[in-house]
């Protein structure tokens, strides 16, 4: 089994999550109006600052020196957790935003994991 390339498999999720978040945004907005549209992206915008935060916050623990305190990234950590509702609450509430293409988009995002794990599975190498 060849060695993983994680920055090639980190650049891919992006690609996939961004392709997704934008079809899925066009397919919205023209099926059921652009403030759902807008909402859609919204909240695949939200995931992808998410997922890019998570990534930071594994690698933070999983490569740092282990005499050096973690209390920082743990902190960092729940921040994110606590801002993940917090955010998709402000941007329905204040921006009359659609709840569930917001958080449709939300996942979608996250769905760019899915798919890059099937084609690591079946071996999908591109160029």
């Amino acid at each position: 089994m060849p060695p993983l390339d994680l920055k090639r498999i980190e650049r891919r999720l992006a690609w996939i999550g961004v392709g997704l978040v934008v079809t899925g945004t066009l397919v919205t907005a023209l099926r059921f109006g652009i403030l759902t549209g807008i909402s859609f992206f919204a909240g695949g915008a939200l995931a992808a600052g998410n997922l890019s935060w998570l990534r930071q916050t594994v690698t933070g623990i999983v490569f740092s020196e282990p005499q050096k305190s973690k209390r920082r990234i743990l902190a960092g950590y729940i921040m994110r957790l606590m801002l993940i509702p917090l955010t998709l609450y402000a941007m329905i509430r204040f921006l009359s935003l659609s709840i569930p293409a917001a958080v449709a988009g939300f996942a979608v995002f996250y769905c760019s994991v899915f798919v890059e794990g099937v084609l690591e599975a079946f071996g999908y190498r591109p160029r």
